[in-house]
């Protein structure tokens, strides 16, 4: 079988083709019901999750933060190609208010149910990897679970405004990496559209809330702290939630050239 591309291929999506299949893709998650949007949610938080724990395992074999944070990117990928529903990715359908698609109430609905369907399957895979003993127990720490012990008490101990200005810088790039993925064309253009923001985002240092539900919560299953201690976790996840709504709003607001586009894609389709 020959996968040649055609002479002439182009590996992206024109700004037409992407302009429709985001306008279509803001009105499905506005439409979809809650059930649904939380399950898919879930599936998110358990795709990030992966990623979350390929990265506690890459950073304690020793490869560094650029490998890990390569890695850690299956989840993004996951999320874009199999098809879930992510908190993060979500900030993206503002578009639809700012044009009037569809009523701010609806994108409320769709980022409060898949946040906390994120929030679920993230500490439910959490929870299952602490009890496969692939960390050890809470009385016998092998090497990965002292890595998400520190890690997590790193997080935790973040001031709010870093913690903030974290989730920014974050969020802005989670976006670019989902818009560059709408623009791809075929599987492997997405995958690597994925996976080099995302890549910088986790080497640099920066902070992602659906992330965070998984590698704070594991660090402290590790120390031995029950479920229904694990709310102390908010105390990381309101400041980087807040700062990954802000840097998505802000890159999508400035963005020069794709957020006109997407915005008079939405109000043609709306005529």
């Amino acid at each position: 079988m020959n996968n040649t591309p055609p002479k002439g291929y182009d590996p992206k999506l024109s700004p037409q083709e992407v302009q429709s299949k985001i306008s279509y893709l803001g009105i499905k998650k506005a439409n979809t019901k809650i059930w649904q949007l939380f399950l898919l949610g879930i599936l998110a938080g358990l795709y990030i999750s992966i990623g979350g724990h390929a990265f506690l395992v890459s950073l304690e074999q020793g490869m560094g933060k650029i490998v890990a944070g390569a890695v850690f990117s299956v989840g993004l990928v996951l999320v874009v190609i199999a098809g879930a529903e992510l908190f993060t990715g979500n900030i993206m359908m503002i578009v639809g208010a700012i044009s009037t698609l569809f009523p701010i109430r609806k994108i409320l609905k769709n980022w409060t149910v898949v946040y906390l369907g994120n929030f679920v399957g993230s500490l439910l895979f959490a929870f299952l990897i602490f009890k496969s003993g692939l960390l050890g127990t809470h009385l016998d720490i092998n090497r990965l679970g002292q890595l998400a012990i520190k890690i997590s008490d790193n997080k935790l101990n973040l001031p709010f405004m870093e913690c903030f200005i974290r989730g920014i810088f974050c969020n802005i790039l989670v976006i670019l990496a989902i818009i560059m993925a709408y623009f791809s064309k075929d599987i492997i253009s997405k995958i690597f559209c994925c996976i080099l923001p995302i890549m910088v985002f986790v080497a640099s240092g920066f902070e992602h809330c659906v992330a965070n539900m998984y590698l704070i919560p594991i660090g402290l299953f590790a120390k031995g702290v029950p479920f229904y201690k694990q709310y102390i976790i908010f105390q990381n996840l309101i400041p980087v939630t807040l700062g990954n709504i802000a840097g998505g709003l802000f890159i999508l607001i400035i963005h020069p050239n794709r957020i006109r586009q997407l915005i008079t894609l939405f109000s043609h389709n709306k005529k």
